[in-house]
């Protein structure tokens, strides 16, 4: 499995399954694809996930990404291109990604909320 650093306004890493000939199957809006791997890194940084992974293992991730070559269900927050990395390596859709900016997300809300009621509060206290 390989991956890309990647930079736009929220920073991300692409990831993608490098199948056998070179191509790299992604995961991306236009759908489930073998692209090369110059398009896949687009001049960026590239590095192997799981270099410890057994020739089975990695026979296994080839032939789960060829399985699902075609499909066009992307979805940033359910079936992205980490989902489709993790689902070809291990079989499990996950994506940490996701997961990091849900929960930063709701540090965000919660933080809010403390400090509206924080205010609310001094506000009650100075108008007695």
């Amino acid at each position: 499995m390989t991956r890309r650093a990647a930079l736009g306004l929220f920073p991300y890493r692409h990831f993608g399954v490098e199948m056998q000939g070179g191509g790299i199957c992604e995961n991306s809006p236009p759908g489930i694809r073998i692209v090369s791997f110059p398009d896949f890194s687009r001049g960026g940084t590239t590095w192997v996930q799981n270099p410890d992974a057994t020739p089975e293992d990695r026979a296994r991730a080839v032939e789960r990404a060829a399985s699902r070559i075609g499909e066009r269900r992307y979805s940033l927050t359910a079936n992205n291109c980490e989902h489709f990395a993790n689902w070809c390596a291990t079989g499990a859709a996950i994506s940490r990604q996701v997961i990091a900016f849900i929960s930063a997300l709701a540090q965000m809300v919660l933080a809010a909320a403390v400090s509206f009621l924080t205010v609310s509060l001094a506000r009650a206290a100075l108008a007695e």
